[in-house]
């Protein structure tokens, strides 16, 4: 596939055909696509209008006659709109610069005199004139939707009654009351301004766009009460093709059928009711949306790339992403390498699921490990300067030997061990892959390592369990929009199906919004991020779902205590053994089956279990009251000692097996939780 260099861009451009909404990189104009270029780096999602990837490197203009004007990206305001100016034409001696889309109006050397507009067709008030680029309040204009105000806007007239903007280039819009259009050039189409009659479909008949949202705000359009034909003011000012040719899509035109149409597309499979692409030739239809879909991609629901096939054929099919079942008949994506791994067409293209990057004609990348073999049983970790020695002879190790990247206990799994400096790894933490596709963004994951190694450690917290923690984690930033993400391993670890032995079915994960109904069944905590059942309504939490299925504390008993997902059946009743109050039977808790030791969860688990004991790092004081040079240093430490020490907070005996001290006026104080730290004259680091 050719691609573009374009000097305003970082990256190469791709030319696609896809029917796409979103807002030209190079004039900033917000609509639909009918083609154009796009940028196929990862995290990166510029896309361009055709005429503007392909503007001239150079030109003359009006507005600036003494010298030529270059293609550039600068930020500055544009002589002709006074709206600022990303990509556009410079002069690099005058500091003059202009928007892509100024360059092909006419230069208005002159500001024109603006007067008051009557046209109680248009509006019902008067609007006036507003010069000054400057608002008190933001708005949209009536006509583009661009934003009006914070001196980012061009000369505009206003309604100060019904706080309606629209720019002078703009208002010819509302004064088209009788349009054309190439989709329905029968009857002329009239301007609606209160929303559409009662007998027509409240949908614009081209792109599905409602003509009236939930809170009842009713949308202009354009409509043919003859042939009840409606279509919103963005299809009016730029229809979508009659005509498309895409032989990625069909090897024949595809023809625009304007009308309200039960179908089914050929595409993706699913059902659509208007306005489809149709072959006559083949009888193939299919969805606006569906055109120049991409060949090869990756998603975040699958460790290798899927393509898309035509016909997948017949069989039990049933989606990796919604799992709900696919017709092989249609279009879908498949798994060259996992025989049995489909995707719907319109669930693999996501923009939660997919990276957004086509991999047709791109080489699979390999895969890099985290380590280098020196011998049969020993490697150099990318997280260690010393070789690591495979130990699988079951060894039960002290309760204090924690993993480095997961801070759990080794317990009798295999693991890798320094011999120069006691540094640890489980076998699975250290065949953990660099980089992680994973269901919380459809970016992928890379894995950074703990090197404070002798120094404070940095402490995170995880996007999906809210649980802080040291060790691992799998970190994402995407500078576009300023978005991190961070995972500690447990939680990088889950993929779907996930299977937990507390269930029979396996659980899927699902994104909430909060609300009352979004919680986990077994803490009962509102989360955002769930894993659910579709078989029965059961919830988990990625904090519950990782909680490790075997401990061992010395304090209450010299056996490993299991993790018990709740007994039915119960004779008698169960005390904690740590704070000496009654336990649920029917919720998880961890005992002993031979000593018959009954704990809490949160008596075992608590908000620095995660942490490797020593030093954190600095936290400085950020209460006025306290000089900003006073710096405390906290660190994780066992709860070890015959006397558990008071926490200085809620004034209790410290129960769990990691509590947080400091030190105040050269006295040792402890915290036994994130609550109890915060206080009013420490920052909110924590």
């Amino acid at each position: 596939m050719e691609k573009m260099v374009l000097r305003v861009h970082d990256h190469p451009l791709l030319p696609f055909e896809r029917f796409y909404f979103g807002r030209c990189s190079g004039c900033s104009r917000e609509g639909y696509f009918y083609g154009g270029y796009r940028c196929n780096e990862l995290a990166c999602f510029a896309v361009f209008h055709k005429e503007c990837a392909e503007s001239k490197p150079e030109i003359s203009h009006h507005a600036h006659p003494k010298h030529l004007l270059k293609l550039g990206n600068r930020r500055q305001r544009c002589h002709l709109c006074e709206r600022p100016v990303g990509i556009g034409y410079f002069c690099s001696i005058c500091d003059f610069g202009m928007h892509l889309i100024c360059a092909k109006s006419q230069p208005l050397s002159v500001q024109p005199q603006l007067s008051t507009v009557e046209n109680y067709k248009v509006h019902e008030h008067p609007l006036k004139p507003f010069k000054t680029a400057w608002l008190a309040e933001t708005g949209n204009c009536k006509g583009c939707n661009y934003i009006i105000g914070n001196g980012d806007s061009a000369p505009f007239y206003e309604c100060r009654r019904c706080k309606l903007y629209i720019h002078v280039t703009c208002l010819e819009l509302f004064f088209t009351t009788d349009a054309h259009h190439n989709s329905h050039l029968k009857h002329p189409l009239k301007y609606l301004k209160n929303g559409h009659p009662s007998y027509a479909d409240h949908k614009c008949l081209l792109c599905g766009r409602e003509f009236e949202d939930q809170q009842g705000q009713k949308y202009e359009l354009y409509h043919c009460d003859v042939c009840n034909f409606s279509i919103c003011i963005s299809c009016q000012g730029n229809p979508p093709p009659l005509v498309v040719v895409t032989p990625k899509t069909h090897e024949h035109q595809l023809h625009l059928i304007p009308r309200l149409l039960d179908f089914t597309c050929n595409a993706c499979g699913t059902q659509g009711d208007r306005s489809p692409y149709f072959c006559l030739q083949c009888n193939f239809m299919i969805h606006r949306g569906c055109i120049d879909l991409p060949r090869i991609i990756n998603i975040n629901r699958h460790d290798h790339r899927i393509s898309y096939i035509c016909h997948l054929g017949q069989g039990n099919l049933k989606c990796g992403v919604c799992r709900k079942t696919i017709d092989g008949f249609y279009g879908a994506y498949s798994c060259s390498k996992c025989s049995s791994y489909v995707v719907h067409s319109l669930c693999a293209t996501r923009k939660d699921v997919w990276d957004m990057v086509e991999l047709e004609g791109t080489p699979e990348e390999e895969e890099i490990a985290p380590f280098e073999v020196v011998d049969e049983n020993t490697i150099k970790h990318m997280s260690h300067d010393h070789d690591l020695l495979f130990n699988n002879e079951g060894i039960v190790l002290h309760e204090s030997k924690l993993c480095e990247a997961c801070v759990s206990q080794i317990n009798t799994d295999p693991f890798y061990s320094c011999e120069q400096c006691g540094f640890i790894l489980h076998q699975t933490c250290a065949n953990l892959p660099r980089k992680k596709r994973h269901v919380l963004c459809n970016i992928p994951f890379s894995l950074q390592t703990d090197d404070s190694k002798d120094s404070s450690r940095q402490r995170r917290k995880c996007s999906l369990c809210l649980q802080h923690f040291t060790g691992f984690a799998y970190n994402l930033h995407i500078a576009y929009n300023s978005r991190t993400e961070v995972m500690d391993i447990r939680c990088g670890s889950i993929f779907e199906p996930f299977v937990h032995e507390s269930h029979p079915h396996p659980l899927y994960y699902k994104f909430f919004t909060f609300s009352a109904d979004a919680k986990c069944d077994i803490c009962h905590i509102t989360r955002r991020h769930l894993l659910c059942c579709e078989e029965c309504d059961f919830r988990l939490d990625f904090r519950c779902a990782t909680l490790p299925k075997k401990v061992m504390k010395q304090r209450y008993d010299d056996h490993p205590l299991f993790l018990s997902y709740g007994e039915n059946n119960v004779d008698g009743e169960y005390w904690c053994d740590v704070c000496e109050k009654r336990v649920d039977a029917k919720t998880w808790f961890y005992t002993c089956d031979a000593c018959g030791v009954t704990l809490h969860v949160s008596c075992i688990v608590g908000d620095f279990s995660y942490h490797m004991p020593g030093p954190l790092s600095t936290v400085v004081s950020e209460y006025k009251m306290v000089p900003p040079a006073v710096v405390s240093l906290y660190k994780v430490v066992p709860n070890t000692s015959i006397c558990r020490p008071l926490c200085s907070r809620c004034h209790t005996r410290c129960k769990l097996p990691c509590i947080l001290e400091t030190s105040e006026d050269g006295v040792n104080v402890y915290f036994c939780s994130n609550d109890c730290h915060k206080n009013p004259w420490e920052s909110s680091y924590y």
